[in-house]
C-alpha cells in the first residue's frame, strides 16, 4: 500500500475548530498521522496495542476511537480486538456478543467466523445508540470541518471480543492458534485493548508479537514513579514503546485552537 497524503495535510490550515467532538477528532487524526508516518497500516506494522498503568486512564475509549477513525479516515481495514479479559467491554459499546471471543480462538473452541463481527455487514439500527450518532457524524455530518470535501466511505471495522474468561490461559509463542499472525494476513490495522500493564491479571497477548504500544496516561492521575515502572515492565515483557497519550488533559481550546499540532 503506497504511502498516502497524510491527513492533517488535506484540511485547511487555518481551520478553527470550536465543537468539542470535532476538536477530539482532529486529536485523534494527528494520531492516525503519526502512526502512518511511523508504518502502521503500510505493510510494514500492522498491530497495535493499547494499554495503561492501572484500569480507568481511558484505553477502550482511546482504541474505540482510534479505530473508528482509522477505519473512517484512511484505506485500512482494521479490525479492534478486546484483549482485557478481566474488564471486557467493547461487547457492550458495539452491542455484540461477549462470546466467542480471543479466549476462545486462542483455546480453539471456537472459529474465527464465530468470534469476529464486521461491522461493515451489520443493521446500524441493531447497533447501540451512542455508536449510531458517533458513526454518523464521522461519515456523513455537513457541520464537522473534518469532512469537508472528503467523499463519505463505509465503515471497514471489524471487532473481535474478549470471549469466554479463562484466567489459566497464558500465551506463548508457540501457542497452536496464533491469532495476530492470522488476523495480520487478513486486516491492515490491528488495535488490541490491552489489560492493565500493572494488573496481576495475566495477559492473553504477548507484547512482543505486536509491532508496536501506546501508553495512556490519565494527566494528573497517573503518577511519574508509577508511569517509569509501566514502562519498565513493557520493556520487561518484550514491547516495543510506539508512543504515550496524555488523557484528559484540563487544557480549554480557545476559538483559535487548530486541527493540526504544527
Amino acid at each position: 500500500m503506497a504511502a498516502p497524503t497524510t491527513l492533517t495535510e488535506t484540511l485547511p490550515h487555518s481551520l478553527a475548530l470550536i465543537n468539542r467532538e470535532h476538536i477530539a477528532s482532529s486529536q485523534y487524526i494527528t494520531i492516525v498521522d503519526r502512526l502512518q508516518e511511523d508504518g502502521f497500516g503500510l505493510d510494514e506494522k500492522k498491530t497495535l496495542g493499547i494499554t495503561s498503568a492501572v484500569s480507568g486512564e481511558g484505553v477502550t475509549t482511546i482504541a474505540c476511537n482510534l479505530a473508528l477513525h482509522l477505519a473512517f479516515f484512511t484505506d485500512c481495514r482494521v479490525i479492534l480486538v478486546d484483549a482485557n479479559h478481566t474488564s471486557p467491554r467493547l461487547h457492550r459499546i458495539f452491542g455484540i456478543g461477549s462470546k466467542p471471543g480471543l479466549a476462545d480462538l486462542l483455546s480453539e473452541t471456537a472459529m474465527e467466523s464465530e468470534c469476529i463481527h464486521d461491522l461493515a455487514g451489520t443493521d446500524p439500527r441493531t447497533l447501540p445508540r451512542g455508536l449510531r450518532r458517533r458513526i454518523k457524524r464521522l461519515s456523513t455530518d455537513p457541520n464537522n470541518p473534518l469532512l469537508r470535501g472528503r467523499t463519505p466511505s463505509p465503515i471497514s471495522l471489524s471487532v473481535l471480543p474478549a470471549g469466554a474468561p479463562n484466567q489459566n490461559l497464558v500465551p506463548s509463542p508457540t501457542n497452536k492458534h496464533d491469532f495476530i499472525e492470522t488476523v495480520q494476513s487478513e486486516f491492515d490495522m490491528v488495535i488490541v485493548d490491552l489489560p492493565p500493564i500493572l494488573s496481576q491479571a495475566k495477559n492473553n497477548v504477548n507484547l512482543a508479537s505486536l509491532d508496536g504500544n501506546l501508553f495512556v496516561i490519565r494527566a494528573e492521575q497517573t503518577t511519574d514513579q508509577v508511569t517509569r515502572k509501566s514502562l519498565r515492565t513493557i520493556q520487561q515483557q518484550g514491547g516495543d514503546l510506539t508512543g504515550v497519550v496524555l488523557n484528559r488533559c484540563r487544557k480549554r481550546f480557545s476559538r483559535q485552537n487548530r486541527s493540526s499540532p504544527r
